[in-house]
């Protein structure tokens, strides 16, 4: 999706509109009714504004698919507002008239609704859709650019803003927000139909981006699970939900540990809602409440490693933040390796060491995906004229996890890295970061130790030289490869026992066999599934590997009926992106009928959140 260019005089954000190095967004403060018979969210939303420089005669808002009725000052007396510019991807710039305002403080209220068809951050799912299948449900879900199509907003992430915001839903629905309630829900009649509606209220005191406000209204309860955090889920996923994280409090007080600053009094509590497994990310670190796929609960508890990077999000990327979408790694790969070091401290270090590996066997993965588009294998790619939703994959978070592993190498262990990632989390707390900013952080803490950032930055690929092989305990992934080895000479010598192992070990094995591009027939592909029945076992990330190694090697008849009942129930991106792309490149082969592909996709279209479906609608949705 091309996006827009310098000529459209944007701000200083190439993916905002918004004006704020003149004026600035200091709260946001929406008040809004949910509406689950038209898909819409209505009313309006109060922003406090501080001008940054004299004589600024405009304030610019990213909006998309928001239906503007209204624009006032503090005395409710009308402020005259334009759209002058619009475009597919960004949505539309408001331009408001401020040279009526005195203060340089001040308050503007906008009236406004938004769009059932343009609502790529709203989704909505009907009652059938739903676990229980009682009531509908709603969530959002923001990043990278998506919060303009539910608040009129300065939509980036250089801006962050406390936010207080009013929900108001149908009983008995419940809402729950990246914030702490306050209060409880105070009763309203909205109509003269008998409906009774509940108004909810939420404070984030931290200043945050507009990506990380977010919000679902549903058939939801909260479980506790530990003194400061809590589960949200359907009554009949509920207690399931709570055990399968009742470890979160463990992750949370060891990430504190490690990161310098604790917890409490920055966010308060921390809690987890179980989402749709359409949920098209694995978790979204909306701050006070992560989200989280229902599809990551195993029973087994062999995912839920995630939370450790949602919780290790509280400093890296919440706390300290990227300024721009092409400094995204800023977010993803100092969360990674804080992730690893909260994993290496509640297990073991060789654990640690092989989360690493795995991780870089990820991104080995992902830059053979991109051979055609090199630009998105640079830690900073250039992003004019590109959409973020369509630049993001494992690199930010692999190979920025890779660079912070190469400077510990480089500074002489991990002992010595932490010390750096505490002042860092300390000196640009509550702030936006950018690339530069991050080195000469790095440079002033270790003077004379020298870093070769513009391969690392702004090079394609994994820099020459580099591999973590060379330097971590491999002793864990050597088993993985070992067992690799014994699958591309034939197979002798296996059994069900070779995988009574922890389940990454599992992922990695597959992992070897796809990245070295192993050619395994049918009749082997199918032995390895009697050994080890790698179609049945409950855990997706194995699942979604053992499909792409059925695609990579054709062996067509057997995995496409497991594949189109998988991407029936997933819609996470990392799962059926990959999917899909190998669908069409195999009807591109000749191998698939493409109106096979197309009606796959075409049944399962509604399901996926729109970031999927602006992926593939050109190519499959026609």
């Amino acid at each position: 999706v091309i996006v827009a260019n310098r000529d459209m005089s944007l701000g200083e954000d190439i993916h905002s509109y918004s004006n704020f190095s003149e004026v600035v967004v200091t709260h946001v403060y929406p008040h809004l009714t949910v509406d689950f018979q038209r898909h819409i969210l209505f009313g309006y939303t109060d922003l406090t504004f501080q001008s940054l420089k004299e004589n600024v005669k405009v304030a610019r808002l990213d909006t998309k698919g928001l239906c503007i009725e209204r624009v006032a000052n503090k005395d409710d007396a009308d402020l005259p507002w334009t759209i002058p510019q619009t475009h597919a991807a960004l949505g539309k710039c408001l331009e408001i008239d401020i040279t009526s305002v005195q203060d340089k403080t001040f308050v503007i209220r906008i009236y406004y609704c938004t769009s059932k068809t343009i609502s790529g951050g709203i989704q909505w799912f009907a009652p059938v859709q739903t676990r229980d299948k009682k009531h509908p449900f709603m969530y959002t879900q923001f990043e990278a650019i998506l919060a303009r199509t539910m608040i009129p907003c300065q939509d980036t992430p250089a801006v962050k803003a406390p936010y207080d915001i009013e929900i108001t839903c149908p009983s008995p629905l419940v809402v729950a927000c990246s914030g702490s309630q306050v209060g409880t829900p105070v009763k309203t009649k909205l109509y003269e139909d008998g409906q009774e509606w509940l108004t909810y209220k939420f404070a984030q005191k931290m200043p945050i981006p507009s990506y990380l406000i977010a919000l679902a209204c549903g058939d939801i309860h909260r479980k506790a699970i530990g003194s400061r955090c809590g589960v949200w889920a359907e009554p009949s996923l509920l207690d399931k939900a709570a055990e399968e994280f009742s470890d979160t409090e463990e992750f949370l007080t060891t990430a504190a540990k490690i990161a310098g600053l604790p917890y409490e009094p920055l966010w308060g509590h921390y809690d987890l809602l179980i989402l749709p497994s359409a949920f098209p990310y694995g978790g979204m670190e909306n701050p006070c409440l992560t989200f989280i796929s229902s599809s990551l609960i195993t029973g087994d508890k062999s995912l839920v490693d995630v939370v450790a990077h949602e919780i290790a999000h509280s400093w890296a990327g919440n706390l300290v933040t990227n300024s721009g979408w092409p400094d995204f790694w800023i977010n993803e790969g100092f969360t990674m390796y804080l992730e690893r070091l909260i994993l290496g401290e509640k297990h073991d270090e060789k654990l640690r060491h092989f989360h690493i590996l795995l991780g870089f066997q990820d991104l080995q993965k992902t830059i053979t995906e991109f051979k055609d588009a090199p630009n998105f294998t640079k830690l900073v790619p250039n992003m004019e004229g590109i959409d973020p939703d369509d630049a993001f994959s494992r690199v930010p978070y692999e190979k920025g996890c890779s660079l912070l592993v190469h400077l510990e190498q480089l500074v002489g262990g991990k002992d010595k890295m932490i010390p750096w990632l505490r002042k860092y989390f300390s000196d640009f707390s509550r702030k936006s970061v950018n690339s530069t900013q991050v080195v000469n952080h790095f440079e002033s803490f270790f003077p004379g130790v020298k870093v070769d950032w513009n391969t690392w930055l702004h090079g394609t690929g994994i820099p020459a030289g580099y591999n973590p092989q060379s330097f971590l305990d491999t002793s864990l992934f050597n088993k993985c490869k070992s067992l690799s080895d014994k699958w591309k000479a034939g197979g002798e010598g296996t059994s069900a026992e070779d995988i009574k192992w922890d389940p990454a070990l599992t992922m990695c094995f597959i992992d070897i066999l796809i990245n070295e591009e192993a050619k395994l027939s049918s009749d082997l592909l199918s032995k390895m599934q009697a050994t080890y029945h790698l179609s049945e076992v409950n855990n997706v990330e194995i699942m979604i590997r053992w499909i792409m190694l059925n695609l990579q090697n054709e062996n067509l008849a057997y995995i496409m009926p497991i594949l189109e009942d998988f991407v029936s129930k997933h819609g996470r991106g990392v799962y059926v992106k990959p999917i899909y792309s190998n669908l069409i490149r195999l009807s591109n082969n000749g191998k698939i009928p493409k109106e096979q592909v197309k009606a796959i996709y075409k049944r399962n279209r509604s399901f996926y959140h729109s970031v999927i479906c602006n992926a593939f609608d050109a190519q499959l949705n026609n």
